[in-house]
């Protein structure tokens, strides 16, 4: 509200507790992998600032209470992971991909729960993942089976995966902060009693 445009950042580093930091290090673990995979390393560094940036300005939006955001980034990898599955499904094994689903509600419901007792706004979780996934359906790269009978191989498919353009990931993501940037001067945030004694 007085300029501190860097606290839309800062929260993304911010855990409140072991538990909130446990969860965010398990669904990292869990997504970070799959999705750097598949939209290369360059793409998923920007979905995870993205999603961080989007769901501290969401809370903000929400609320006036102060809140940490660590996990706004980790719902912003799973949102983008989710588009990556859906924009792919005709290729992808579905075994793994349901066990990720299952994991992707497991850490939705912790989210949740975890956001009830402290300082963690679940508007946060709900502005990064849908960031996450409006992100990740423009960038994700489409996998597609090539034949490879002519080719003096084995009969059969082969899996060709594409690389994410970082060129194109760079500007959708200028885009995107440009978009969110604008909003708190169309939009009226909130205000806390200490914020008005303030002004």
């Amino acid at each position: 509200m007085v300029g501190e445009w860097w606290r839309l950042v800062t929260p993304m580093f911010l855990h409140a507790g072991i538990f909130h930091l446990a969860l965010s290090c398990w669904a990292l673990l869990s997504f970070g992998p799959q999705v750097c995979k598949g939209y290369g390393s360059f793409t998923f560094f920007m979905i995870y600032i993205l999603g961080g940036v989007s769901g501290n300005l969401t809370s903000f939006m929400h609320t006036p209470d102060p809140a940490v955001g660590g996990t706004g980034p980790v719902f912003a990898v799973i949102g983008a992971w989710l588009m990556y599955q859906i924009q792919n499904r005709d290729v992808i094994a579905n075994d793994a991909s349901e066990n990720l689903f299952q994991k992707a509600i497991i850490i939705t419901a912790l989210g949740f729960i975890l956001s009830s007792p402290g300082p963690i706004d679940e508007w946060s979780h709900f502005g990064a993942a849908f960031t996450g996934m409006a992100y990740g359906f423009l960038t994700s790269p489409a996998l597609q089976l090539d034949d490879t009978s002519g080719t003096g191989r084995e009969e059969g498919l082969k899996l060709v995966r594409r690389n994410g353009d970082s060129w194109k990931s760079l500007i959708i993501f200028t885009i995107f902060i440009a978009v969110l940037s604008s909003l708190p001067f169309f939009m009226e945030p909130p205000l806390s009693a200490d914020t008005l004694e303030f002004m």
